[in-house]
């Protein structure tokens, strides 16, 4: 179980997660289309309306107080956001800090529209271009803030649902939490103890405990009762008992951690959704939505509305539930790091000391024996089947010369018998073609003949001359038999020879395909392609439940923002899973999803679409 920076958790975010926001962002689009408006407003003030009025204004001194403040808070915005060359990833990732205290000056100013001057015009002016830059800056900051913080809300909740389902992962968390939770109790009784009252009664109902078991009731009764009780069924739940209790209180905690992250994405989700329904037209419905959104209270002046938003933003984007979030790294890891301290040192020097022993082992081990495997289980047998098919390597048995020998002597030692024995019905041609057939009939009836009267023809010698042809008869069928062995085998060489070598290549494909097949991306211990499914899987349901719900005017829904935040966190966790050739595709039919120009029922076939187009790369 891999605890290491289990989502997108820490003060410092991702650029890259940022620019993704931003990229496939319905409200961000819409921000930026504003900004651009907001751009050209400026330039047509800045080359227009202030430079014709520029001469009167160094003249008057009427409200000349309010006119410098408001210039120099609309000069440092325009550096700070180098509206002249105008970035919006740039502005995105910009801190709303160093703004507050550009906008803090004008917080107080109240422009009286009635008034109709020329320079109260251009303050006027002024006035509303930087309010519309920090209400568009405020609503841009304040949606990548939800929607980052929902996306860490949700690798957390994957990270507590993992470690729920594994039961060695609670037993690692319970272990990692143990030391700070008996902190924790020790100092819970420790505060109890300094307590009087709670240590009388503590007291008391010891005593009182003691005094019923072992006063009031009979000893010996007790005794039996006692013992009678410690039976191995008793023993059993006992042990039972004492082990599901830490896996209980660390089941609760977690299906707590839970539902309070549930609860804030629910929440988030909801405040998204209002972001993506605002109408930026309109000034006064952005007021009471980021007011709803972040809880400050109202005020009668513009200014004095937006610097309290802006201080509610700033706010909001600095708060973090940190009771849900990972262990700490000296809390995940404070038994390695225990182990390491005592016992490193020591062990770090006796592997020093045997350094030439563990790389002789090493190089017996895994070295020679990886050298072996190829050598005399790869090579030799891919040699020994070319030599099989170029004929240089002849595996025989028993060689033809041998066998054509003993036929030939078998031959002679016939013909001499037959001469010696007067036996003239055959001729030499008939007894060649007879032995090669092994065909002995004449010499068997012959010796037939001569078993009749075995001393006889053992004294003569012709009984013993008939037992050795036979003998030599037996030997050449046994090479005959031998020869016939040696041609199936030459036969089947090749088979052999593809036998040897199967088992090495079995075992180097397999090897292969484990180095090259597309194992599952883990990160942070979270399977890619699990989390990419389910976000998937929820997004096709959200739109199924906005096609069943388009026509209701009454059921109040969060399902525009939970579906938006579904579409962004499966780009951010698909970028290593989708090939880059596909990704602009990948990115470009996600965020039709999000297209306000599609209905319901166009937005199901881009999800089908979409299944049948990359299903393949999460499963």
């Amino acid at each position: 179980m891999d605890f290491f920076t289990p989502g997108l958790v820490g003060s410092s975010r991702s650029s890259k997660i940022l620019n993704e926001i931003n990229n496939n962002n319905r409200i961000s689009l819409k921000i930026k289309q504003k900004f651009t408006e907001t751009n050209e407003l400026t330039a047509h003030f800045l080359s227009s309306q202030l430079s014709e009025f520029s001469v009167e204004l160094q003249q008057s001194l009427q409200d000349k107080g309010d006119l410098l403040i408001l210039q120099e808070s609309f000069q440092e915005l325009y550096y700070s956001l180098n509206i002249e060359n105008f970035k919006f990833n740039r502005v995105s990732s910009l801190s709303l800090k160093p703004l507050t205290s550009i906008y803090a000056p004008v917080k107080d100013i109240d422009i009286d529209s009635t008034v109709e001057t020329k320079l109260n015009s251009i303050n006027s002016s002024t006035n509303q271009l930087l309010n519309y830059y920090y209400i568009y800056l405020i609503t841009l900051n304040l949606s990548n803030s939800l929607i980052y913080k929902t996306l860490e809300l949700k690798s957390q909740n994957v990270y507590w649902e993992d470690l729920y389902n594994s039961r060695f992962s609670k037993f690692v968390y319970f272990v990692q939490i143990s030391p700070i939770k008996l902190y924790e109790f020790g100092k819970t009784v420790y505060h109890h103890i300094l307590d009087k009252f709670y240590l009388n009664v503590t007291y008391q109902s010891i005593r009182k405990a003691l005094k019923a078991i072992f006063i009031n009731t009979n000893p010996t009764i007790s005794l039996v009762n006692i013992s009678a009780r410690t039976t191995y069924t008793w023993y059993k739940s006992a042990i039972r008992f004492i082990w599901k209790t830490p896996m209980n209180l660390i089941n609760s905690e977690i299906n707590g951690k839970i539902g309070q992250i549930n609860q804030e994405i629910e929440s988030n989700t909801a405040m998204i959704d209002t972001l993506i329904k605002l109408d930026l037209n309109d000034k006064e419905s952005i007021f009471s939505s980021l007011e709803t959104i972040l809880s400050v209270k109202s005020s009668e002046k513009e200014n004095a509305r937006i610097f309290n938003i802006l201080n509610g933003v700033v706010e909001f984007d600095s708060k973090y539930n940190s009771s849900i979030r990972k262990p700490s790294f000296l809390t995940r890891y404070w038994l390695l790091l225990m182990i390491v301290v005592l016992y490193g040192p020591s062990q770090s020097l006796n592997i020093y000391n045997n350094r030439y022993e563990i790389v002789q082992w090493v190089k017996h081990n895994l070295v020679d024996t990886t050298i072996g495997f190829f050598k005399n289980w790869l090579i030799k047998p891919i040699t020994d089947m070319l030599n099989i098919l170029r004929n240089d390597d002849d595996l025989t048995i028993t060689s033809k010369e041998s066998l054509r020998s003993d036929l030939d002597s078998l031959e002679r030692m016939v013909l001499q018998f037959l001469d010696d024995e007067k036996i003239t019905d055959v001729n030499k041609s008939q007894v060649h073609e007879l032995i090669q057939n092994g065909d002995l009939t004449m010499l068997m009836n012959k010796y037939e003949t001569e078993i009749r009267s075995p001393v006889k023809s053992l004294v003569r010698g012709s009984l013993i001359r008939s037992i050795l042809i036979q003998i030599q008869k037996t030997k050449v069928d046994g090479g005959i038999a031998i020869n016939g062995i040696d041609k199936l085998l030459k036969s089947q060489q090749l088979v052999f020879g593809i036998v040897s070598v199967s088992p090495s290549l079995i075992i180097l494909y397999q090897f292969w395909n484990y180095l090259t097949t597309a194992s599952p991306v883990i990160v942070n211990g979270k399977q890619v392609n699990i989390v990419c499914l389910k976000s998937l899987n929820n997004i096709e349901n959200l739109l199924v439940l906005l096609n069943e719900n388009k026509d209701s005017v009454t059921i109040e829904n969060n399902y525009e923002g939970e579906l938006l935040i579904e579409i962004i966190n499966l780009i951010v966790s698909a970028s290593l899973i989708i090939p880059k050739q596909l990704e602009k595709d990948w990115i470009r039919d996600l965020n039709e999803l999000n297209n306000s120009n599609f209905d319901e029922k166009t937005k199901l076939e881009l999800i089908r679409k979409i299944w049948n187009m990359y299903g393949h790369y999460f499963r």
